[in-house]
Formats: structure tokens, C-alpha cells, sequence
């Protein structure tokens, strides 16, 4: 939120004042309109701790940039848990429905 309230967006401190859970429900709205969903995952899911191509869960330090797995894959730590939280995503979607 703190990135977004800068002047380059144009919001400034309207963004801080409506806070994060206020930004959630107007994206989750917004979504609705569209016929689109949100999908929340949660904050305490290891997406850059597990490998996006096996499972497997590697302990990982904030320094450690990369992800290398005995599989094989060796991917940036962000890009690994982008995939992870999509696929996350998608897993709770196929549940709801």
C-alpha cells in the first residue's frame, strides 16, 4: 500500500487512509462486475520455499536468490513462488467448485 500511495499513481494519501482490507473488497467488487472471482491465498503458504515442478520443500534464506531443486530445476526464488501461488490458486478454485 505504501508503494501505491506515492505521487506517481495520483492517489497520494487516499490509498493509505482506505487501507489494505478496503483496497481487497474494491478489487474483489471490481472483480464481480466483471465475472471474474478473487482468490485469496494464505499469507503463511511457502510459495518460495516448495518447487514448482516436484513439491519438494527446500528451507531457503532470504539472501538465497535462486532455487535449486535435486529434480532438477533451477529457477529465480520470485518466479518459483509466482508459479506456486498461481497453482495455489487454482488448487482452491477446483475445491470450491
Amino acid at each position: 500500500m505504501k508503494a501505491m500511495s506515492n505521487k506517481g499513481f495520483g492517489n497520494g494519501k487516499a490509498t493509505m487512509d482506505n487501507g489494505y482490507g478496503m483496497f481487497l473488497s474494491m478489487l474483489d467488487y471490481k472483480l464481480k462486475e466483471r465475472g471474474e472471482i478473487l482468490i485469496r491465498v494464505d499469507k503463511w503458504f511457502p510459495s518460495s520455499q516448495i518447487c514448482c515442478l516436484c513439491g519438494k520443500m527446500h528451507r531457503l534464506k532470504l539472501s538465497d536468490r535462486t532455487y535449486l531443486c535435486e529434480c532438477g530445476n533451477n529457477i529465480d526464488r520470485d518466479n518459483n513462488a509466482a508459479i506456486n501461488i498461481r497453482q495455489e490458486g487454482y488448487r482452491i478454485y477446483r475445491e470450491a467448485a
